[in-house]
C-alpha cells in the first residue's frame, strides 16, 4: 500500500521494539506465531531445580534469621552472603521487610535500598543481556519498553527473563506486564517446544507467590496441557477477587484481576471457547468502574475481541452513562446491529447522532460562540474517525456531513472533516461522493484569490486542499471507465476521456503512484503504452533516488524520524514495482527491509502484494491477514485480501484439472 495514498488510509505504527531486526519481520511473515524453535528441551533440569530451590530456600530463612543475631560478626557475615546471591535473596529480602523482628526488618531494608541488582544471567543470550543491562537503574517507562522488547526477540529467548521480572520487579504493574507478555505469546502446535516453555517458567518462578507468579504457574499448566484451562483459571479469579473484596492485600486490585479476567476471555476465545469468555466477561462486569472512560475502554475491548453481547450488558448496568456519550451509545448500537437486532441499532445510533449534534440552522449557528462550535465540531470528527476504523461507515458519513454541511466552507475543521470524508469514500469506491464533497473546495479554489491564500496559510490544511483537483480528476476518470457504453466505440471514446484525466491528474500529482499503476493498467493505442512507460520510467528513477536519498539522511543523522522516512521511502518503491513489472525479488527485499525498521498495515499490504507478485499466494493470504489484524474493517485491505484468495483457490482448480 502505497505511504501517502490519497484515497488509502494511512497504516498506524504499532510497535514497541520496532528495530529487532530482519530475523524477527522475516520470521513472523513467512513463519509460525513464533518464529523458530523453543528453546532446546530441559532434560532432567526440573528435578535437580526442584532441590536446588529447597537448598537455596533453607540457606536463605537461616542468612535472614542470622540478620537480627546478637553476634555483630554473625550479622555482617550474613549481609555479605545476602548480598552475593543476588535476585534469589532480593525477593526473600523483600519479604524480611515487614518482619515482626525490627533488627532483621530493618537490616532487610537496608539490603534492599542499596541493592544493585545484575538482572541478566551469565548464560543469558546476547540480545537478552543487551535488553536487561541496567535495568533497575532506568526509570519505569523505560524497564517496560525493555519488557516489550525481550517479548519480541524470536524463539522466545527472552521468556527465562521475562519470568525473572514477574518475580522480582519491585514495581506490581511491571510484574504484571511481563506476566502479560507471556500470556499474550500464542502457545505453539508442537507439545515438547510448550513443555520446554512451561518448565523454564516453572523452575523461574520457583516459589514467588505474588499475583503475576499466580497466573504465569497456572499459564504453564496450559502450556503443559497445550489447552486452556478453565476451571483453573476460574479458580484464580475467584481466589484473586475474593482478596480484593475481603481487602486482605495491596497487590491484588480491582484493575489487576479485570487485567487478568480480560486476558483469560482473550485466551478462551483464541481457544475456540467463546461461551467461556463471554461467561467471564459478563460475570466480572462490576470491576468495570462506571466512569465514561472506563466504560468506553471496556466497549472497545469488547467490541475489539468480538464479545458484544457484554456491551449489552454494560449498558443494561449502566445505562444514564451510555445515554449521555454518543460514543456510548454508538458501541451499545453497534453491538446490538451485530446480534441482529438492526431496528433498535439503528434507534439507537439515532440517539447518539442528535446527541450534542452541530445545528444546520444558520440562525442557531450565528447565535452560538465561535469557540463553541469548533470544540463541538472536533468533537464530532474524532467520533465519525472512530465509528469509521470501527467500519461503521454510513454513521460515520451522517457525522462528517454534520460538520460539512453545516459549517462555513473555509472553515478549517469543515476541511479536515471533508478530507476524512473523501479517504473513506475512495477506500468504499464511492466516486461521484467523492467528487461530491470536494468540488465545492476545488471550485472555490480556482475562483477566490482570497480563499485560495486562506487554506495556503495554513499548512496542515493547504496540503489536502492542493491535492483535491487531481483527486477529482484520477475519479472522475474512474466513473468514466466504468460507464456502461452502447457499443465499442463508445466505450473507447469513455477510456480515451479516462486517460486523459488520469494523465493530467499524476502530472498535477505525481507522489500519488495509485493513477500511475492505474493508468499502466488501462488499455490503449501505442502511443499511450509509450507515454505510460516514460512516465513509469521517470517514476521508479525518482522511487529508487528517494531509497537513495533516505539511506544517506539515515546514515547522517541516524534519528527515528529518519529510520521512518526511509521505511516508507522502500515502502513506496516496493509498491510501484509489484503493481507495474520490474524486479519482483528486489521489490519483496525492499518491503522486507521496510518492515524490519516498522510494521503497519500499509506495509503489510504490500508485502502482501510482494508475495502474490512473485507467485507465493500462501505468503500472500498470511500477510494480508496481518494487515487485516490492525486494520479490520480496511474496505482495500478486505479487497486485497479476497483477491489472494480467489486466486490461489484457482491455481489449486487448475492444478487438480492438469491430474
Amino acid at each position: 500500500m502505497l505511504a501517502f495514498s490519497a484515497d488509502r488510509q494511512l497504516g498506524r505504527f504499532s510497535h514497541a521494539a520496532a528495530a529487532l531486526g530482519l530475523t524477527i519481520v522475516y520470521c513472523s511473515i513467512t513463519s509460525q506465531p513464533l518464529c523458530g524453535q523453543e528453546p532446546a528441551p530441559i532434560g532432567d533440569k526440573t528435578s535437580r531445580g526442584n532441590s536446588e530451590v529447597v537448598e537455596v530456600r533453607s540457606e536463605l530463612s537461616r542468612l535472614i534469621e542470622a540478620l537480627g543475631a546478637d553476634s555483630y560478626a554473625t550479622r555482617v557475615q550474613a549481609r555479605d552472603k545476602l548480598q552475593r546471591m543476588g535476585l534469589e535473596a532480593f525477593e526473600e529480602l523483600t519479604k524480611a521487610e515487614h518482619n515482626l523482628d525490627y533488627e532483621i526488618a530493618l537490616a532487610a531494608r537496608s539490603l534492599v535500598g542499596s541493592y544493585s541488582i545484575v538482572w541478566f544471567k551469565s548464560d543469558d543470550p546476547p540480545a537478552v543481556r543487551e535488553a536487561l543491562e541496567e535495568y533497575g537503574a532506568q526509570p519505569r517507562s523505560e524497564r517496560q519498553s525493555r519488557i516489550l522488547m525481550l517479548a519480541e526477540l524470536p524463539d522466545r529467548i527472552g521468556l527465562p527473563a521475562l519470568v525473572r521480572i514477574t518475580r522480582f520487579e519491585r514495581s506490581m504493574p511491571l510484574s504484571r506486564k511481563a506476566a502479560i507478555v507471556i500470556m499474550e505469546q500464542a502457545l505453539g502446535k508442537d507439545p515438547a517446544n510448550r513443555k520446554v516453555s512451561s518448565e523454564v517458567i516453572s523452575l523461574g518462578l520457583a516459589s514467588g507467590k505474588r499475583q503475576s507468579a499466580e497466573w504465569l504457574r497456572v499459564y504453564a499448566g496450559d502450556l503443559a496441557a497445550g489447552k486452556y484451562s478453565v476451571d483453573a483459571w476460574r479458580d484464580l479469579i475467584r481466589t484473586q477477587r475474593d482478596e480484593v473484596d475481603a481487602l486482605s492485600t495491596e497487590e491484588v486490585t480491582r484493575e489487576s484481576v479485570l487485567n487478568l479476567v480480560r486476558i483469560c476471555a482473550v485466551r478462551a476465545a483464541l481457544m475456540d471457547n467463546r461461551e467461556e469468555a463471554l461467561r467471564l466477561a459478563l460475570e466480572n462486569a462490576d470491576l468495570v468502574q462506571a466512569t465514561t472512560t472506563d466504560l468506553i475502554a471496556a466497549s472497545n475491548w469488547a467490541t475489539d475481541n468480538g464479545l458484544h453481547p457484554f456491551i449489552v450488558g454494560l449498558y443494561s448496568k449502566n445505562r444514564s452513562m451510555f445515554d449521555r456519550s454518543p460514543i456510548l451509545l454508538y458501541s451499545y448500537a453497534n453491538a446490538l446491529k451485530v446480534g441482529g437486532n438492526d431496528t433498535e441499532a439503528e434507534r439507537v445510533s439515532d440517539l447518539a447522532y442528535r446527541q450534542n449534534s452541530i445545528p444546520n440552522a444558520k440562525d442557531e449557528i450565528d447565535a452560538m460562540q465561535p469557540k463553541e462550535l469548533e470544540e463541538k465540531a472536533k468533537l464530532h470528527r474524532e467520533i465519525a474517525q472512530k465509528l469509521r476504523d470501527r467500519g461503521l461507515f454510513l454513521w460515520a458519513e451522517r457525522e462528517y456531513k454534520n460538520i460539512v454541511d453545516s459549517m462555513p466552507v473555509d472553515d478549517y475543521t469543515a476541511v479536515v472533516a471533508r478530507e476524512d470524508l473523501s479517504r473513506m469514500y475512495g477506500e468504499l469506491k464511492r466516486h461521484q461522493d467523492l467528487i461530491d464533497v470536494l468540488n465545492p473546495v476545488v471550485d472555490r479554489v480556482s475562483k477566490d484569490d482570497a480563499f485560495r491564500l486562506k487554506m495556503a496559510s495554513n499548512p496542515d490544511v493547504g496540503i489536502y486542499v492542493s491535492s483535491w483537483k487531481p483527486r477529482v480528476d484520477y475519479h472522475t476518470a474512474l466513473l468514466e471507465l466504468e460507464r456502461p457504453a452502447a457499443d465499442a466505440t463508445e466505450a473507447e471514446a469513455n477510456r480515451e476521456k479516462a486517460r486523459r484525466r488520469m494523465m493530467a491528474a499524476f502530472n498535477a500529482n505525481p507522489r500519488d503512484i495509485d493513477v500511475l499503476i492505474k493508468m499502466c493498467r488501462i488499455e490503449g493505442d501505442e502511443e499511450w503504452r509509450s507515454d505510460v512507460k516514460r512516465v513509469l520510467a521517470d517514476a521508479m528513477r525518482v522511487s529508487k533516488d528517494s531509497v537513495a536519498n533516505a539511506e544517506r539522511q539515515l546514515k547522517m543523522v541516524p534519528t527515528e524520524r529518519f529510520r521512518i522516512h526511509l521505511a516508507d521511502a522502500l515502502n513506496n518503491y516496493a509498491w510501484l514495482i509489484c503493481n507495474t513489472g520490474g524486479d519482483l525479488e528486489l521489490a519483496l527485499k525492499s518491503i522486507l527491509r521496510s518492515l524490519e525498521i516498522v510494521e503497519d498495515s500499509a506495509k503489510l499490504d504490500t508485502c502482501g502484494r510482494c508475495y502474490f507478485a512473485v507467485g507465493d499466494f500462501e505468503n500472500a493470504i498470511r500477510v494480508q491477514k496481518r494487515a487485516l489484524a490492525i486494520e479490520p474493517y480496511s474496505p482495500p485491505l478486505k479487497r486485497q485480501l479476497a483477491e489472494f484468495e480467489a486466486a490461489k483457490a484457482k491455481a489449486i482448480a487448475d492444478a487438480a484439472k492438469k491430474k
